[in-house]
């Protein structure tokens, strides 16, 4: 009877070690998957927020000071401002277009938020900057205040900061959680002081 008893406790404590190591397994996949995925959503995030930062920063530059509003058209998640592209003198300023895409064009990700972040450049064909799952724009006046969008034509001239907040996420889930919800690395970037100097002449 006790070599019996010996047995089962002894199985018992086998299994209970085989459930700590499959689970520890688990979670170690689990983490290694997530951290990996956290490192590509972040290399894609600062390369897409430079390109972003870098046009941002120029808001019209080379527009005469005496011209009207240096950005065209403002809203929540697109901007048409002017810009010369070259320093010289003689460059003409352009209209950069920014705008977030449809989620309805990337089926073929997990992500449900998924789409791209395009770029278009005079009459040039709309190019797509990355994929992105959120691309919100806001804009303050030189008193610091918030201006409602679409920012009226009227008042574009009033624009002297322009806040972005950029999120991207991976496009395949990193795990399904307990509730069978898929979760996904995500990487947020907020530039709440944007501010180009040929705004504030």
């Amino acid at each position: 009877m006790s070599v019996m008893m010996d047995i089962i406790f002894a199985a018992f404590i086998g299994g209970v070690i085989c459930l700590i190591v499959i689970n520890a397994n688990f979670v170690i996949n689990e983490t290694v998957a997530t951290y990996n995925s956290t490192v590509v959503v972040q290399q894609m995030l600062i390369a897409d927020a430079q390109i972003v930062e870098s046009e941002f920063r120029n808001i019209g530059c080379g527009v005469s000071d005496t011209a009207d509003a240096k950005i065209k058209q403002a809203m929540d998640t697109s901007i048409t401002f002017y810009m010369a592209l070259r320093p010289e003198p003689t460059s003409i300023p352009i209209e950069i277009l920014y705008y977030s895409g449809s989620t309805t064009e990337l089926p073929v990700t997990d992500n449900p938020n998924d789409r791209y972040l395009y770029r278009k450049e005079g009459n040039e064909a709309v190019e797509r900057v990355g994929i992105v799952t959120k691309f919100n724009l806001a804009y303050y006046n030189i008193l610091n205040e918030i201006m409602g969008t679409p920012v009226q034509d009227d008042s574009l001239i009033s624009i002297k900061l322009v806040e972005v907040t950029l999120e991207v996420q991976s496009p395949y889930s990193s795990y399904v959680d307990e509730y069978g919800n898929k979760r996904f690395a995500s990487a947020l970037w907020k530039q709440t002081r944007l501010a180009s100097q040929n705004l504030r002449r």
